[in-house]
């Protein structure tokens, strides 16, 4: 190691300091930066690891302010704890990284915290976690959209709007459950949805209606109650629901209510699946653990993050004006549980 980068290390790293080192102009390494292109292979190579050896940071700020891009885009979320929020932020952290850009994670008050990150040119653009109700964001995607700032929505797409989406196909792994629940000749089946409002569950009832009537099971033949997508749900409508009424098979329409309906079956001594089998919906980190393990459709959700991140840089490098809807197919993971 040099004298001149040993001496650097422990300060702060400007990209003057870079062009020294490498022997290239300032101009072309703040083209390497952002990725602005007519800049050959070879060279490329070498400014990057000039840049990753001198631990060069680019200031964001000074970048937006001369009308440069920050390399920062800001992930919107409603909330953070549930890991399907882990997993879908290593997914967009992976190609994040890999493209020399930064993330910035805000949950509480994120509309408002949004609108001053756009006043403030601090971002080149927005990953939005539609909320359950996909109207929600309406009046904010709006407002991106008619400043032609780059954003994707993850989650549902707004209806009426043909805004840039990702979601997962919620309808095709229903469907799939209710193939499953048909070819082992369950009929009497309890199937319990989220909340009537919430746009995934309703996704989830469609699609296993739909793959039921495909089999010659008549949804109306099947028990249907709404719960709140916790466990607590689950085992409440397992209790009040399976005194009362002979049933082979339950379908909730997420692992948690799942695993509510399991902890109720294990506490009253009924077999699963020998009296009565059970599955979820979303692949829960608990669910392969469980005893039995626990049938379930695996949503793509790390793949949903990183195929949002490069579209994302796409739009905002300008390789692409708009991304449409994109929906991903889902696996059935048939377990012990069915």
């Amino acid at each position: 190691m040099g004298k001149f980068m040993k001496d650097k290390l422990h300060d702060n790293v400007t990209i003057e300091d870079v062009a020294n080192y490498c022997g290239y102009s300032r101009a072309t390494i703040s083209r390497v930066i952002n990725n602005e292109g007519n800049v050959k292979p070879l060279t490329v190579k070498k400014i990057k690891m000039a840049i990753k050896e001198l631990g060069y940071k680019p200031n964001a700020n000074a970048t937006a302010l001369s009308g440069g891009k920050t390399r920062t885009i800001a992930i919107l979320l409603p909330e953070i704890w549930r890991s399907y929020y882990s997993t879908l932020l290593d997914g967009l952290e992976e190609v994040a990284s890999e493209k020399n850009y930064y993330i910035l994670v805000r949950t509480k008050n994120y509309k408002e915290a949004a609108l001053d990150l756009l006043r403030a040119n601090r971002v080149d653009g927005f990953i939005i976690r539609n909320t359950k109700d996909p109207a929600d964001n309406i009046d904010f995607v709006k407002k991106l959209d008619r400043q032609n700032f780059p954003f994707i929505l993850i989650g549902n797409p707004i209806p009426g709007y043909n805004f840039p989406s990702i979601k997962i196909d919620n309808i095709g792994g229903a469907r799939e459950m209710a193939h499953h629940f048909a070819e082992r000749n369950y009929k009497r089946i309890l199937f319990i949805s989220g909340p009537a409002n919430n746009v995934d569950s309703n996704d989830r009832a469609y699609g296993f209606k739909l793959g039921l009537s495909e089999k010659g099971i008549n949804f109306s033949s099947v028990i249907h109650v709404e719960g709140d997508y916790s466990k607590k749900s689950g085992y409440e409508i397992a209790k009040n629901t399976l005194k009362e009424n002979r049933v082979d098979a339950v379908f909730a329409a997420n692992d948690r209510m799942a695993l509510g309906v399991l902890i109720y079956a294990k506490e009253n001594n009924i077999e699963v699946p020998g009296e009565i089998a059970i599955a979820g919906f979303d692949d829960a980190f608990f669910s392969e653990y469980l005893s039995p393990p626990l049938t379930t459709v695996k949503p793509p959700i790390y793949e949903m993050g990183t195929i949002a991140m490069e579209n994302l840089i796409l739009m905002i490098e300008g390789s692409v004006q708009r991304r449409p809807k994109i929906i991903l197919p889902t696996q059935l993971i048939v377990r012990g549980s069915s």
